[in-house]
């Protein structure tokens, strides 16, 4: 716990640690004694005789006074700590940037007046905390063990935290040298760095005083979050770790020891969905392993490269042969049933489906469970992290009810491994979200994606790729549910946020097509025209195209109707037009042919296919949120069987060419399998079917 002083501006020199130490026997009497023991047997006994503050008992000593000068440093730290760890992490802080002649520190064991110190409220020490932060403008917090600080499992360290936060105070760390060096040995574990992000939680806090705590977590939530405050902690944590990370690398003795530290390294950037600082790492590593490593080492090294080459969206030329080399080193030292191997697998896995090649993903993802429920069984780890991407290529497959069924029961196990805020787990419930979004069931799938959201908020901040995919979603949602305004601010707000983020283009796409349906629900076409266009220029594809062709139909405006169908543009190389990307929430299908939706309902929405529209009308008109709950049903034809009944159905047009367009038009029923009962009849085209004379 940390505590005001009675003058929160003073504070004592660094030299005076050592100074102190030394006065009291030196090192050897404060062995294996924590600050609290400190306090209580030398700083109490000291300040006795003046019952003054150890800085102002300092200060009113002629020989000591010049160890006391207006404090620029606010010492952050457990009392649980022993002394001398904090000494050291704070000698080894100020001598890193080269400080250690000016650093001024407030530190509360020796700012706050211990002999007074259990009669003032929480009041008192609240304000004048946050009057001396205030004034001093930079803390540094004392962060033992690395991966589960005890300094932030006390509510008074977590409220000069929250002080940082609300009032823009520079925020660092310090670490003593073994809890260095403990922390950059664990980053060669896989899921170090993971593990340590869903371990610390400022909510989670206790205080000496219940009610201490209490007063504590109202001011958070009332001037900023936890979320705030975790990720504050987080932020730092993580430059620091990369920062020594990387800076420790030319010292190592080995190549090979540098090739490691440069794969935990990468880990790290992974971890953070940096996937270009990531592949910069990895490179280094396989550079400095070819021709020394052990060939299974990398082999290994070669499976993250390329998973992260085939994150950037690379050819497949740059990735493929990597995960193919790896797994034939692999598989010919291992066998097919190896840890290793399955985890190369499983990076090819994700890597094809990043790329669109669902198909051959999905064969191999279900492969590779089979293969971990017979090594591992159901109820291992590992399986759990196939489970849930088997879930999300489902998802990918228009499959969202298998994908339900394999998310929730991957998120489960995940949740009773690791916890909630596992980075594992969060990924997975995320694919649980939209399988929920996909099936219209918004209100499980909202509650759902308000938790991923806290934690990735929490964890890595508002500009990272997972908070931006739940923001997006929270946007999404909202708009299904009809909060239109509330939906059109977040989306809004991702849309601000784009720009300076490492994310593919298409959030760009997703943000205007998603504000696009917003206006047009609350009956704005003309904006949601401009949001599809947006859309459609940054990342033209069929999503883009089946939203400008919807919004035309709904037009009655003829010329503006026209205006948006010239930009349908009919892509060649489409092998199923009559196919959209929309998929039935009853069936959870694509839609083929017709499409269907409800008029009174919010727009890009609910999709149902033509054979459930017509044999399910109870369960469909369950998702009518109107009143009355009665579906309002408007058909769609696929964009171009319209265009070639347009033509077909034109007034003019020369007997030759309607002939040849309607041949045109029969071929593209046969090959696209269209209904019967659907095509147009030679007989309801006009120019076929007047009255003809020669001289005509």
């Amino acid at each position: 716990m940390a505590t005001p002083s009675t003058s929160p501006d003073r504070g004592v020199r660094l030299s005076y640690l050592r100074h102190f130490i030394n006065e009291h026997g030196g090192e050897a009497s404060f062995a294996g004694k924590t600050t609290a023991q400190v306090c209580f047997e030398f700083v109490v006994p000291l300040t006795k005789p003046s019952e003054l503050s150890l800085v102002d008992h300092v200060a009113s000593d002629p020989t000591t006074a010049n160890y006391v000068a207006p404090a620029n440093w606010y010492v952050s730290h457990a009392w649980m700590y022993l002394f001398l760890e904090t000494v050291d992490s704070l000698e080894r802080f100020f001598a890193d940037r080269d400080l250690g002649d000016d650093a001024v520190l407030w530190f509360c064991v020796f700012n706050n007046n211990q002999h007074l110190a259990s009669s003032y409220p929480f009041e008192y020490w609240s304000t004048t905390f946050k009057n001396g932060l205030a004034a001093i403008g930079n803390v540094v917090m004392v962060l033992h063990p690395w991966n589960d600080p005890i300094v932030l499992r006390r509510s008074w360290c977590v409220f000069e935290v929250y002080v940082a936060v609300t009032l823009g105070a520079r925020f660092e760390i310090a670490l003593a040298h073994d809890q260095e060096q403990r922390c950059i040995g664990d980053m060669a574990e896989d899921g170090a760095f993971r593990k340590m992000l869903a371990t610390v939680k400022c909510e989670n806090s206790e205080a000496t005083v219940p009610s201490d705590r209490d007063g504590i977590f109202a001011l958070i939530r009332a001037e900023t979050s936890f979320i705030a405050v975790d990720q504050l902690i987080f932020s730092v944590f993580a430059d620091w770790i990369k920062r020594t990370l990387e800076a420790s690398i030319p010292a190592l003795p080995s190549l090979l020891e540098q090739a490691e530290r440069w794969s935990a390294l990468g880990r790290i950037y992974q971890d953070e969905r940096n996937y270009g600082d990531a592949a910069r790492c990895h490179e280094h590593a396989l550079l400095l392993r070819t021709s020394r490593a052990d060939p299974l080492v990398v082999a290994m090294t070669q499976t993250h490269l390329g998973m992260m080459r085939s994150m950037l969206n690379q050819p497949a030329s740059t990735w493929r042969p990597l995960f193919e080399s790896a797994l034939a080193t692999q598989s010919d030292a291992l066998g097919p049933f190896e840890s290793d191997v399955f985890e190369t697998q499983y990076y090819f896995v994700a890597a094809l489906s990043r790329n669109g090649r669902t198909d051959e993903a999905k064969g191999i993802a279900l492969d590779l469970f089979d293969a971990h429920r017979h090594v591992y069984g159901l109820a291992h780890k590992y399986t759990a992290v196939v489970m849930g991407l088997v879930a999300s290529l489902h998802v990918h497959s228009h499959e969202s009810r298998a994908s339900l069924r394999w998310s929730r029961k991957a998120a489960a196990l995940q949740e009773q491994l690791h916890g909630s805020d596992f980075l594992n787990t969060v990924l997975t419930l995320q694919i649980a979200t939209v399988a929920y979004m996909n099936l219209g069931r918004f209100d499980e799938g909202l509650a759902l994606n308000q938790r991923v959201l806290a934690t990735t908020q929490r964890t890595f901040g508002a500009d990272h790729e997972l908070t931006l995919a739940a923001t997006l979603n929270q946007g999404k949602f909202l708009v299904h549910v009809g909060e239109l305004a509330r939906a059109t601010s977040i989306l809004r707000s991702v849309r601000d946020l784009l720009p300076s983020a490492k994310v593919p283009k298409d959030y760009t796409r997703d943000v205007e097509l998603n504000l696009g349906h917003a206006a047009w629900t609350s009956g704005d076409l003309g904006a949601a025209a401009d949001h599809f266009q947006v859309a459609h220029r940054r990342v033209p594809g069929k999503c883009t195209v089946s939203a400008i062709y919807r919004l035309a139909l709904a037009t009655t405006d003829a010329n503006a109707r026209r205006d948006l169908l010239d930009l349908v543009v009919l892509d060649d190389i489409d092998e199923a037009p009559e196919t959209w990307v929309a998929e039935c929430v009853l069936c959870s299908k694509p839609v083929t042919g017709v499409l269907l939706t409800c008029k009174a309902c919010p727009k890009g929405v609910l999709f149902f296919c033509a054979a459930c529209a017509a044999t399910k009308r109870g369960r469909l008109e369950r998702f009518c949120r109107h009143d009355p709950p009665v579906a309002q049903l408007e058909t769609a034809l696929p964009p171009r069987r319209l265009l070639y009944h347009d033509a077909l159905l034109a007034q003019e047009g020369s007997y030759e060419r309607i002939e040849s367009l309607l041949n045109d038009y029969a071929t593209y029923c046969e090959t696209y399998k269209v209904p019967m009962h659907e095509r147009l009849q030679r007989r309801s085209v006009p120019v076929l079917n007047r009255n003809w004379h020669p001289m005509v």
